[in-house]
């Protein structure tokens, strides 16, 4: 009589993990500048950290301006309207702070303006002391543009004067 033949567990649990921590990173540093790359005309990356639940880059831009790929606005009701229609835009709204924005959207659509301050906040957990204080200055900055991609639930803020972007993501 033959017995069947035992195979290890090992290799099917080590391709296990593989899958698990594959999926571990909410975004990875080269994905980031590939799509931030079709709005923005990026320098160097100055900070990246990206863990399960958060994800955030801070990035030189080499000019100020936002591409045309990505619409830029001046309020939140034609933010919204752009959002709606192609999945992200961006607001220059001259003399507001990007927080000023943020509070704006929510007072105008809720689910946007809320996610849009949730993945700023659950990002926090992966700023260090540089792409913090970046993001800290760039609420507060009336120059500063703001940014959403609903897809991929990113809050985007540019420092045009600074040369900065600080993109932050939280859960997905």
């Amino acid at each position: 009589m033959t017995r069947p033949a035992r195979h290890s567990p090992l290799p099917l649990a080590c391709l296990a993990l593989l899958v698990l921590a594959a999926g571990c990173v909410r975004d990875e540093e080269a994905a980031q500048r590939a799509w931030l790359g079709q709005w923005f005309a990026l320098g160097d990356t100055l900070s990246f950290t990206a863990t399960r639940g958060c994800a955030v880059g801070l990035y030189a831009v080499v000019t100020p301006e936002v591409k045309s790929a990505l619409p830029v606005t001046s309020d939140v009701v034609q933010m919204q309207r752009e959002i709606a229609a192609r999945g992200a835009a961006a607001l220059d709204w001259p003399g507001q702070t990007a927080d000023a924005g943020l509070v704006a959207m929510a007072n105008h659509h809720r689910e946007t303006g809320m996610a849009m301050r949730r993945a700023g906040l659950e990002a926090r957990a992966c700023m260090d002391a540089r792409s913090e204080s970046v993001f800290r200055h760039a609420l507060d900055d009336a120059r500063t543009v703001l940014g959403w991609d609903a897809a991929r639930r990113a809050l985007i803020l540019m420092l045009p004067g600074e040369g900065l972007l600080v993109v932050a993501m939280g859960e997905d």
